[in-house]
């Protein structure tokens, strides 16, 4: 018996590395990371939280002048996830929930012109992807995801509480994840 197994709720901790890409026309694909830690309720449940970042930017150029701009994505969420086994093969399918926050800065010649304030949304993603077990502790995860980002009913930068959730008007991005994890969870023999 391992020193995973040996405990009551077993816990699997992970980084991840990944694109996405809006579904908004003309979007293009930006990179980010995250990581994850979740405990395991039973041999195929597993609830958790986690931290992701998304990094864009672009570079214009007009006549001698340079204006570059980057913006971040930053989804703060609670984890649901269902594993249909617990062999080396470990499909499942899983959701987040919880804060998205974002800015971003506009540089000209170099130089900061303008930094957005911080600003926060509900947010959403289900998700499916499997985990292949390397061992009794050590994993590669990959996954599909889609994040639904709710706008705020009265327009203000911060979403304050749930009634300020307007799930009539969304943004929307998918991506795709691949990582490594540490602790299996149970059903690991």
């Amino acid at each position: 018996m391992d020193l995973i197994q040996q405990h009551s709720h077993n816990f699997l901790f992970g980084f991840q590395g990944g694109t996405g890409k809006s579904n908004r026309d003309g979007a293009k694909t930006i990179g980010g990371g995250g990581i994850n830690l979740r405990v395991f309720a039973s041999p195929n449940l597993a609830l958790g939280v986690a931290a992701k970042l998304y990094a864009d930017g672009n570079t214009y150029g007009i006549g001698n002048n340079q204006y570059k701009t980057t913006g971040a994505l930053m989804p703060l969420t609670g984890t649901l996830d269902y594993y249909f086994a617990t062999g080396v093969v470990r499909p499942y399918i899983g959701g987040d929930a919880g804060v998205y926050l974002s800015n971003y800065d506009v540089n000209h010649n170099g130089k900061n012109i303008y930094t957005s304030d911080k600003s926060s949304n509900f947010g959403a993603a289900p998700r499916a992807g499997i985990v292949f077990a390397l061992g009794k502790t050590v994993g590669i995860q990959v996954e599909g995801i889609y994040h639904y980002i709710f706008n705020n009913k009265n327009h203000q930068l911060t979403t304050g509480d749930l009634g300020n959730i307007d799930f009539k008007s969304t943004s929307r991005f998918y991506g795709f994840n691949v990582g490594l994890i540490i602790g299996l969870g149970r059903g690991n023999d």
